[in-house]
């Protein structure tokens, strides 16, 4: 494959730096604040960092430290909020833009402005530079690593630097989140393939040589710890909970269809079919000899069709079957992947040359730039910051000791508002409490974009109104509007 200029350096350059501009205005204005879930546990231990009382549990989350540090050192330089928590994997969704357009600059602009152009619009990069949670991070870590290996074979740069670079950019990723073991089948794959054509032999020497160090070092850090070489992976099979979304608990009938259709359906989901269409001609048109990789462009839709895979059929658990569940979440690290095999595949292709002189590529570039659009709009739905400022105002700035009745996530994450300090306030969620406890003058919160139906929030809310009004007491308004503060009196 040639190199393609079609515009002057000085341009494509300035193309970069407005594309990285809109990356950076759309994770400002496409924050929807935390989500109380996953992300507030990573904060809450980055918090604990800092304040000097982290420690590794059979919390499999402390684990992650290659997402808890980094996150801990910027909080303790800016302080905490929906906004710096998010710095971490912001960084990190930003250099994989311009790790596109840095390709482009080898190999073709067209491959460069496509690749950040749809990694701008993804949803799931959207969602996940947004919000505190290590998938983003984890995609650089694997894209990163499979870059290095792709100047290697293409002769472009010193192999000890790009396997020490690789080497470091996997173990990261495995500090972050061992769900990296989803790749494991595919650099696998490249090192055998390699050592077939005797290619590529000092890269791999080196990168396997350094990953091994690192491991052993990991490993017996955990057993002088905790007298167990794997503590980490047998913390995550005994700490293995059942839930809607797992299926080692479910009946055989249930684990067949998420091994053959239900991953399908899981595409659709969330804009994952964008990607994942715009690299299934990459993928179906891959022939035999591609994939000896003598064509090293066929590196990235190869990759991202192991990549598939392996997630398809990779369990969980190491101690008994347990295959990972159908949300798209656990593999957003190949979307950069298939954003790259599709680039090559297009930018080279006779419709997209026909695209190029039409009016209709504006009407592509319209639709894609709508999903960004389409964040922001609904990054209001939540209503993070009317309910920040109720919660500050009423709770926070009051010293006196209260009781708020709310949701599942505000009662897990309200430490937050109060910026991690200790507090005489009481939240209580109303599915876990006993209603014979609530007394007059405690506060009923409610943030009807919290309520979740699966834990049955709704339907206990209305069992909790029932029974104040059972007792002839009645909710006073403090606040109306997106999230509501009721005070319960006579």
């Amino acid at each position: 494959m040639t190199f393609q200029k079609f515009i002057d350096f000085r341009t494509y350059r300035i193309l970069q730096v407005l594309t990285s501009f809109l990356f950076l205005l759309v994770w400002f204005f496409a924050n929807d604040g935390l989500a109380f879930w996953d992300d507030y546990t990573y904060l809450n231990f980055a918090n604990q960092i800092n304040q000097g009382s982290f420690e590794i549990t059979n919390n499999h989350f402390t684990s992650r430290i290659g997402l808890l540090y980094p996150v801990s050192w910027i909080i303790e330089l800016f302080g905490i909020n929906a906004y710096t928590i998010t710095i971490f994997p912001m960084l990190c969704g930003l250099i994989l833009l311009n790790l596109f357009f840095w390709i482009g600059d080898r190999a073709g602009h067209w491959i460069g402005l496509l690749g950040g152009l749809f990694l701008l619009a993804d949803y799931h990069t959207i969602t996940f530079v947004t919000h505190l949670f290590p998938e983003i991070p984890i995609a650089l870590g694997v894209f990163g690593a499979l870059l290095c290996y792709d100047v290697v074979n293409r002769k472009e740069g010193d192999y000890r630097l790009l396997a020490l670079l690789s080497a470091l950019l996997l173990f990261g990723a495995f500090l972050i989140k061992t769900s990296i073991f989803i790749a494991v089948p595919l650099f696998a794959f490249l090192l055998i393939n390699d050592f077939r054509r005797r290619k590529n032999k000092g890269f791999w020497y080196i990168s396997v040589s350094l990953l091994a160090f690192f491991f052993l070092l990991h490993g017996f850090w955990y057993k002088e710890l905790f007298g167990d070489f794997f503590y980490r992976f047998n913390n995550i099979s005994d700490n293995h909970e059942a839930t809607v979304k797992t299926f080692f608990d479910k009946e055989s009938l249930t684990i067949i269809k998420r091994l053959t259709y239900l991953p399908f359906l899981g595409f659709l989901k969330g804009g994952f079919f964008i990607p994942l269409g715009f690299a299934l001609p990459a993928f179906l048109t891959l022939k035999k000899n591609d994939w000896s990789l003598d064509k090293p462009e066929k590196l990235w839709p190869i990759a991202g069709l192991l990549i598939i895979a392996s997630w398809w059929f990779i369990s969980t658990n190491w101690k008994y079957y347990s295959p990972m569940p159908v949300d798209t979440r656990h593999i957003t690290f190949i979307i950069p992947v298939m954003i790259l095999s599709g680039a090559y595949f297009w930018s080279d292709h006779k419709w997209f040359n026909k695209l190029k002189s039409s009016a209709l590529k504006w009407v592509f570039v319209t639709g894609l730039l709508a999903i960004p659009a389409y964040k922001i709009i609904k990054s209001k739905d939540r209503n993070f910051e009317v309910l920040n400022e109720l919660i500050t105002n009423e709770f926070v700035r009051n010293n006196s000791k209260e009781k708020v009745i709310t949701d599942g996530l505000v009662s897990y994450g309200y430490p937050y508002f109060y910026s991690f300090t200790e507090t005489k306030d009481e939240y209580v969620w109303w599915v876990e409490m006993d209603f014979d406890q609530v007394a007059l003058g405690n506060y009923l919160l409610i943030n009807e974009a919290y309520l979740n139906e699966r834990y049955e929030e709704p339907g206990y809310l209305s069992l909790l109104r029932n029974s104040i009004g059972s007792k002839g007491w009645r909710l006073e308004p403090i606040q109306e509007g997106r999230v509501t503060l009721y005070r319960i009196v006579e």
